[in-house]
């Protein structure tokens, strides 16, 4: 019988917390540019992030290494959440943001 590991060809020891994360796949320019100038592609980044299970490493490797663009669903500049491009989130989202943080 073939474990878990063998059929999906992973090797759990080495993976990283990037590899869990719903982002992957996704266009970069969504989470910089795109974000910055569409309230849609925002939108959808945020739905994204806020499903996606690796969150809050995300969102703590970028304030750790000074990032900038989106990272665990908030827009950061040099580490920091950016005011002007998270405007469009509702009390709602930042809710949702802070729980995911907390557990």
């Amino acid at each position: 019988m073939s474990s878990v590991e063998d059929v999906l060809g992973i090797d759990f020891e080495e993976l990283e917390w990037q590899d869990l994360a719903l982002c992957s796949t996704m266009s970069t320019n969504m989470f910089y540019d795109e974000y910055e100038a569409d309230d849609n592609v925002a939108n959808m980044v945020d739905e994204a992030c806020l499903s996606c299970p690796v969150m809050k490493q995300c969102l703590e490797r970028g304030i750790e290494n000074n990032e900038w663009g989106v990272w665990g669903g908030i827009y950061l500049v040099s580490g920091k959440s950016d005011k002007n491009r998270n405007t469009h989130k509702t009390k709602e989202t930042w809710n949702l943001i802070r729980e995911r943080m907390s557990t």
